[in-house]
């Protein structure tokens, strides 16, 4: 128990409580919820990471603890002064001196904190985003917008629910928290370990089987993280290793492993924290964000697995014999399945119409529940305490990221940006939907270079939605795509960070990881193109509709693994692969008779390389004879 006894254990722990507690004996009004949330985060951010890795000296230990307590003055302050707050008019009533010290104390803190888990990439948007806010009078053209002073900044950032204590952070709050919580005390349960032992049961003798096993964990472990990265370091430390054991270079390792794990942000039922902030923003539940997720989802996973069969295939490898040391007794893994009880009453809960904060608490009390069914899963408490203390940690890095965007979000909003972007994109592509749906595209993977897929996402949606939307699109889908596309920017290069958490793992280059894996990646990266042309894919529409689309895009993204791997019963030629490329987008595009005609060719395409033999070149001896 000493462990826990340290400054950062003390307050990850005491975070954790205070959410169980709110969850269940009600929450405080919002913006009192939000600043608490946010102090917490900076405290615990200031408590676990250095201002530089190699400041570990006791001065730099006593000015950490130091900011850790700043960190918590805001949350407090805005607290005890909730009524005064609760009760003025924004932008009207004077603020205090106390309010603009603490206010501006706590963007700065912020920043720092952003800079520590985060990185630079977001931190320098966010300074952009408040200096863009102060000369919005000295720009021209679609950026100029009236400017704010300092009073002002601060009355939008800390006094409002329009900054700092946002919606993005409301999503941490009610929604995010609960659920990373929620996946630590199933993985401590033993629900992680055994989610790897049933994807190794399953696919240990299968074709490429090693492989296989990284992408069903990687779903599974989908379930109970949000994270890409997160999903790497967990899976990838098993699978990574046994794929090269089996044959597989270290490169591809790495990048089956990346693109595995990167799905598991899109996959139900407990997808990343951006499918949380979707369902806020759009005002639906999140049990429709879910089953719009659905299926984009499984063409995710099922692009992957054929990708690693084909290349399992083209490689001669057959199946697998390695022997795996992580492979367990299906009786083992039948005597543990209890396990999977909080998981699926938390499914049931979330399509019953329970709120997403009950349905994850209530979970969470059924895991340590049902842990005492067998001895070896029972939580003890200490156990309990490492549940409450890694759910805290882990959520520094989606609490700290919303906090951050809505400095970013809120300026946007109150400078009128968003509108005006959407004019930039109409503009650039001139009106053309297919230009517009490519700049979209490339907008959204450069806000995700070195950002979560949280923020990403905020970003897209408060910029790039709105343009999709003016040509037509249908709200949920224009989400879905950049969200979908915020998401893969954890594999496209130049900044790929689940690329390069795998490459970590494989002792492979980072940087030429992040193109393997975005090569590899291509079907994937169609799928969001898919479904914004066939909507039906997201559900939407008739069954008989849904029902061809899902065929014609299976049919395609087969054809395009195909292309991609360059292999189909045997090894293609220049030709033959061009032809699955142009088949496979044929089925892709929503037209009836350009579908029929892809899936007659990929037919043809696939007798030919079936039953026809490969030329073999002849090689001319010295006496002029073949050899």
């Amino acid at each position: 128990m000493k462990k826990f006894l340290s400054l950062p254990s003390l307050i990850a722990i005491a975070w954790s409580v205070f959410q169980l507690y709110t969850a269940s004996f009600g929450s405080f009004p919002s913006v009192t919820q939000r600043a608490i949330h946010v102090g917490f985060a900076l405290a615990l951010t200031f408590s676990l990471f250095n201002a530089k890795k190699e400041h570990t000296s006791t001065l730099s230990k006593v000015y950490n603890y130091a900011l850790a307590v700043l960190g918590l003055i805001p949350g407090f302050y805005i607290a005890f002064s909730s009524e005064r707050l609760n009760s003025r008019i924004p932008y009207v009533d004077d603020i205090t001196a106390l309010d603009w010290i603490i206010g501006v104390l706590t963007v700065l803190l912020l920043l720092e904190a952003s800079r520590r888990t985060v990185g630079y990439a977001m931190t320098l948007l966010a300074v952009m985003f408040l200096l863009y806010g102060f000369i919005g009078p000295s720009l021209s053209g679609l950026l100029q917008h009236r400017g704010m002073n300092f009073t002002e900044m601060v009355d939008l950032q800390f006094l409002s629910v329009d900054g700092i204590f946002g919606s993005p952070v409301g999503v941490s709050v009610d929604f995010v928290f609960y659920f990373i919580l929620f996946g630590a005390f199933l993985e401590i349960s033993g629900g992680g370990k055994l989610f790897i032992d049933i994807a190794h049961t399953i696919t240990r003798r299968t074709v490429g089987g090693p492989a296989k096993a990284a992408v069903v964990a990687s779903s599974l472990m989908g379930t109970i993280s949000g994270s890409a990265a997160a999903n790497v370091a967990s899976v990838g430390i098993f699978t990574i290793p046994l794929m090269r054991k089996s044959g597989y270079t270290g490169m591809f390792a790495a990048s089956v492993e990346a693109l595995a794990s990167t799905g598991g942000q899109i996959l139900p039922p407990i997808m990343g924290a951006a499918a949380f902030i979707m369902a806020d923003m759009l005002g639906v539940k999140y049990s429709a964000v879910c089953l719009a997720a659905l299926i984009p989802a499984i063409l995710y996973y099922l692009s992957v697995y054929v990708m690693v069969d084909l290349k399992a295939r083209k490689e001669g490898m057959g199946r697998s014999e390695v022997e795996d040391e992580h492979a367990v007794e299906k009786k083992e893994i039948l005597n543990r399945l209890h396990l999977l009880i909080p998981l699926a009453l938390l499914v049931v809960l979330i399509f019953a119409g329970f709120t997403l904060q009950k349905a994850a608490f209530w979970s969470i009390v059924v895991i340590v529940i049902t842990s005492f069914i067998r001895k070896n899963t029972r939580f003890t408490l200490v156990k309990i305490f490492e549940a409450l203390e890694s759910g805290a940690k882990q959520s520094i890095q989606v609490a700290i990221p919303c906090a951050v965007a809505g400095i970013i979000v809120g300026v946007i909003v109150y400078s009128g940006l968003g509108l005006k972007f959407t004019s930039l994109i109409i503009e650039f592509s001139m009106g053309n939907y297919v230009i517009s749906l490519l700049l979209v595209c490339l907008a959204c993977i450069i806000l995700g270079m070195g950002m979560p897929t949280t923020s990403a996402y905020i970003m897209a949606a408060v910029l790039m939605a709105p343009a999709l939307q003016q040509f037509g699109v249908e709200k949920m889908t224009a989400h879905m795509f950049v969200f979908y596309l915020a998401c893969l920017s954890m594999i496209t290069p130049p900044v790929a960070l689940a690329s390069y958490s795998a490459a970590g793992i494989a002792g492979t280059k980072p940087f030429q990881t992040g193109f393997v894996a975005f090569y590899y990646g291509i079907p994937v990266l169609l799928i969001p193109f898919a479904f914004i042309m066939s909507p039906e894919l997201l559900l939407i529409g008739d069954w008989q509709h849904i029902v061809l689309a899902v065929f014609f895009t299976c049919a395609g993204i087969f054809a395009l693994c195909a292309a991609v791997v360059g292999y189909m019963f045997r090894d293609m030629n220049i030709l033959i692969r061009l032809g699955f490329y142009i088949v496979s987008i044929c089925m892709i595009v929503p037209e009836i008779i350009s579908s029929i005609v892809g899936l007659a060719g990929l037919i043809v395409l696939c007798i030919y390389q079936k039953y026809t033999k490969p030329q073999v070149k002849q090689v001319l001896s010295h006496d002029g004879g073949g050899v």
